[in-house]
């Protein structure tokens, strides 16, 4: 092997090396720019429900970028309570909407070709039903939100928040009291009414 190979290999080797650093890093650096754009889904909840009570579940959660489209929520609620869905109760209003026992399901598309913007605002709502032969204690939601960034995707973000709801025995209302006070009352005033005519 003569000395002037050498030198000749190590500069392709070198030029190789930067040739595949480069593309590397043409690689990595959509997939990074990518994982940077987020959602952040945030669930909203009562901390305590009532066996019965029907309640309002808030899902909040921004367009990572412009072309957002289409974007999709399912939000799963405790096995055997009930989901109600609107189109008109989502910010802005959803395409498609399902409530599937205790599953709820939203759809957004936006604008034909144009999605959402980013730093759009969507918000979810849907309601819940506890029945009436809910256990006491704690419950937990559990869902997602899917989108894609025009031809990019799917993005899989986990709903963050509140995650849990406690069922709480019913308790009495203040008019429930205020109530048995003046009747109880009602009772001693006609109790002492007809003592006094009897005497």
């Amino acid at each position: 092997m003569s000395e002037g190979t050498l030198p000749a290999r190590k500069m392709r080797l070198a030029i190789l090396f930067t040739a595949i650093l480069v593309l590397l890093a043409v690689i990595i650096m959509p997939l990074g720019m990518a994982l940077a754009q987020e959602a952040s889904p945030v669930r909203v909840l009562p901390a305590t429900v009532q066996k019965g009570e029907t309640f309002a579940v808030t899902v909040n959660f921004t367009a990572p970028a412009d072309k957002l489209s289409p974007v999709g929520l399912t939000d799963l609620c405790p096995d055997g309570w009930n989901v109600t869905v609107n189109t008109t109760w989502c910010t802005p209003n959803a395409e498609f909407v399902n409530g599937t026992e205790n599953k709820a399901e939203i759809m957004w598309y936006g604008e034909p070709g144009v999605g959402f913007d980013k730093d759009t605002l969507l918000t979810a709502v849907y309601e819940v039903t506890v029945p009436d032969d809910a256990g006491l204690g704690n419950y937990s939601f559990s869902g997602s939100v899917e989108y894609y960034v025009g031809p990019e995707g799917p993005y899989l973000e986990n709903i963050t928040g509140v995650s849990q709801t406690e069922v709480v025995a019913a308790s009495i209302g203040a008019w429930w009291i205020v109530s048995i006070v003046v009747v109880v009352a009602i009772i001693v005033v006609a109790v002492l009414l007809v003592r006094r005519r009897g005497t």
